[in-house]
């Protein structure tokens, strides 16, 4: 994603851009070493909505607090999450995966998630209730080894943002099942949403968006946001973003702001559901 951003960007800095990963915990690495840089436009991040749910669910040990040590300079654009089973189980629907699930053995209630205490990992847990199954989260660190398992069968379903998926569902290494939209994305088609499922309650948008450090004065937060948007609509940056599962929706940093706090007060509604007790 921030590679295929990065030379649109350049262009509009007239300075280098480096690229780099942090990977892990599902981007809340990335957002810790922003908390702790220097406030002063040089660094930047490209964070998953889906992370953020951690500040929630686990404050003593989630890194940093997204509306008090980060600033918001604008959404890129929205995504949704994914539930994905091993093409080594023989299902189609996720009525024949749950029905799958309560015919067998307790393994197969694992199922994988980029990080543990994230909405992928919520929205699975959720939708598995809806059939009447409880599942049992299994931690990777990132989705790339977790792709990696559900590919050789070593763990039978997976949850994540649908842009690690569409390569992998496309090449037949694994199946998405449902995903969290209120329509079917364009790039996967034949996936089928959980509003068509009979769950609209579950319909959820994720986002990614560039976040800065804390403290960064407004000025430069007007330069990120203006250059940022530059950058991201262009027809072969956002061609890019669409490969990927991306629907380029491009927002400012008032509105990225407003979109997180809205998104934690739904976060609230929905663990409540699940009994989790989250931190004010």
């Amino acid at each position: 994603m921030a590679r295929a951003i990065a030379p649109s960007i350049q262009q509009r800095l007239t300075r280098p851009v480096t690229v780099e990963n942090r990977p892990g915990a599902g981007g809340a690495a990335m957002g810790d070493a922003l908390k702790k840089a220097a406030p002063d436009g040089a660094t930047v991040g490209l964070l998953p909505s889906t992370t953020l749910i951690g500040r929630l669910t686990s404050p003593a040990t989630f890194p940093f607090d997204p509306l008090r040590d980060l600033v918001p300079l604008g959404i890129v654009g929205t995504f949704e999450t994914a539930f994905v089973v091993s093409q080594s189980i023989d299902v189609r629907t996720m009525a024949e995966y749950a029905q799958w699930v309560k015919d067998g053995p307790p393994e197969r209630r694992r199922f994988g998630t980029a990080a543990p205490d994230t909405f992928s990992q919520y929205f699975a847990q959720l939708l598995a209730q809806q059939y009447g199954v409880t599942l049992e989260p299994v931690p990777f660190r990132g989705t790339g080894p977790m792709s990696s398992d559900l590919g050789q069968g070593r763990i039978p379903a997976g949850c994540g943002g649908l842009a690690s998926f569409v390569h992998h569902h496309r090449s037949g290494k694994l199946r998405v099942l449902t995903t969290s939209g209120a329509a079917r994305n364009p790039v996967l088609p034949d996936v089928p949403t959980v509003v068509e499922l009979g769950f609209p309650r579950l319909q959820f948008v994720d986002w990614y968006g560039f976040f800065a450090p804390g403290g960064l004065p407004p000025q430069l937060v007007e330069a990120w946001d203006r250059a940022l948007t530059n950058a991201v609509d262009v027809p072969e940056t956002r061609e890019q973003l669409r490969q990927y599962g991306v629907v380029v929706n491009v927002t400012g940093a008032d509105e990225c702001a407003r979109r997180l706090a809205a998104d934690f007060e739904r976060w609230r509604t929905l663990l409540d559901t699940l009994g989790i007790r989250v931190a004010n």
